[in-house]
């Protein structure tokens, strides 16, 4: 049993892997084969998670380092990333590309209740394959906040990470129906931080030696001015990103050549930090 099950408790458990269940009806069921360009993998997250994911390797003669993806809340999982060709950008400037299904999505098996656990699986499978390079996570609004959750775990495999329109609390993303009475409740309770339901900044604050950049749009409507201004000030370290005219998950889409360009001056900046740091 894991820690955070030990925290949590079975029962506990129990109703964080029928909460997962049910929440993630909407999304259960699509499957797709990985790209001709890409290689497959299945890896076992602790909890026991069989998590599908997919590596793109850089055509350049010696890579930079590698990119992990963390998709958004939407049926295609890690396929969001292939189908804007967000991937591509990457391996063009001389990054790995490695990107994964978060349990119940696609053909990954839910086997436990944390999705920061699946974040880290991968990235021990990286650091494993890859240990002399460096580690950035660009996590897209789902998949960035649960890898917010997952730094303040364990922040050590990462050279930096961009957080890409991740709203800062569950509640301002589930505003209507049973799904927003369940989340305002389990955000509240006891399994809010081993479910990875409480707000980001939760997490962040205490994760002040990774460089960390917060992307958003000055349209979105799951990161309120309110939200963006609490998050500056309980985590100062952040690196904050506006981007004007879009909503959510548009900032790529909107501004691609500055979206980039930022992401890619910021990894530099990351990377030569860490050799400062190292040497």
């Amino acid at each position: 049993m894991s820690r955070n099950e030990q925290a949590t408790g079975k029962f506990g458990v129990a109703v964080s892997k029928l909460f997962i269940r049910v929440m993630f009806r909407q999304v259960q069921g699509w499957k797709r084969e990985v790209p001709g360009r890409a290689a497959g993998f299945v890896e076992t997250a602790i909890d026991g998670s069989k998590l599908e994911g997919a590596v793109l390797l850089s055509n350049t003669a010696k890579a930079k380092g590698v990119v992990l993806l963390c998709h958004p809340f939407l049926k295609y999982g890690m396929h969001y990333f292939f189908e804007n060709s967000l991937d591509q950008s990457f391996l063009d400037q001389g990054y790995h590309v490695v990107t994964f299904n978060f349990k119940g999505f696609g053909r990954s098996t839910i086997g436990g209740h944390a999705f920061a656990d699946d974040v880290l699986a991968i990235a021990r499978k990286i650091a494993r394959e890859y240990p002399d390079l460096p580690i950035h996570l660009v996590g897209c609004s789902f998949g960035g906040y649960h890898l917010s959750h997952a730094l303040a775990r364990d922040a050590s495999h990462f050279t930096s990470a961009v957080l890409d329109s991740v709203p800062v609390s569950v509640r301002s993303y589930f505003t209507r129906g049973p799904l927003r009475l369940a989340m305002r409740w389990i955000s509240s309770s006891r399994l809010a931080v081993p479910t990875g339901t409480c707000a980001i900044d939760h997490s962040l604050k205490d994760v002040n030696h990774l460089p960390i950049a917060y992307f958003y749009g000055l349209n979105d409507r799951f990161i309120p001015d309110s939200s963006v201004q609490k998050l500056s000030v309980d985590c100062k370290s952040l690196h904050m990103v506006s981007f004007e005219q879009c909503r959510h998950l548009e900032n790529h889409k909107k501004h691609r050549d500055r979206y980039f360009q930022e992401i890619f001056a910021f990894f530099a900046h990351a990377e030569s930090q860490k050799r400062l740091e190292s040497a």
